[in-house]
């Protein structure tokens, strides 16, 4: 219900599209300074020859191994704001909703067999959501009301 309060299916779709349009003009720069570097020693024509595909596909991969790391950390961040939500919104409907959203990923992490303590690495390249141990960190901490504070999306 976040994602969709929070207007995260646009917001993503504009940063994914960004990301692509810079993706393909680096892309674009990039393949001609590769070939005008290293096209003679590979014996490529130009952008032109079918030969030059690899190159293209080599760039692609390297650029794409970036961009995902880029997506999944958006992610992640949209993903953090969604939890942030729901307890907003179940604030004042449960007698203690952090708990009850740290009991309920405890519990979906047991299930699934997370890894609760993850390589911050791996994280940062691979996870598109928090690890569950963030997640349940988060939900026993958040709590704006007893500081006196405003919360961020529900008022």
């Amino acid at each position: 219900m976040g994602h969709y309060a929070l207007n995260h299916v646009w917001k993503g779709l504009a940063f994914v599209s960004a990301i692509v349009f810079v993706l393909l003009y680096l892309g674009y720069r990039t393949i001609d300074w590769l070939l005008a570097r290293y096209g003679a020693s590979w014996s490529l024509r130009g952008v032109d020859d079918w030969a030059a595909l690899p190159a293209l596909l080599l760039l692609v991969t390297f650029f794409g191994f970036a961009a995902s790391a880029i997506l999944n950390t958006f992610s992640r961040f949209q993903e953090n704001q969604a939890d942030i939500y729901s307890l907003e919104v179940t604030h004042g409907i449960l007698p203690d909703p952090g708990q009850d959203c740290a009991i309920s990923f405890q519990k979906f992490g047991e299930q699934v067999f997370v890894d609760p303590h993850p390589n911050p690495i791996n994280v940062f390249l691979f996870f598109d959501h928090p690890t569950v141990t963030d997640r349940v960190h988060l939900c026993v901490t958040y709590d704006p009301w007893s500081q006196g504070q405003p919360p961020q999306f529900v008022q």
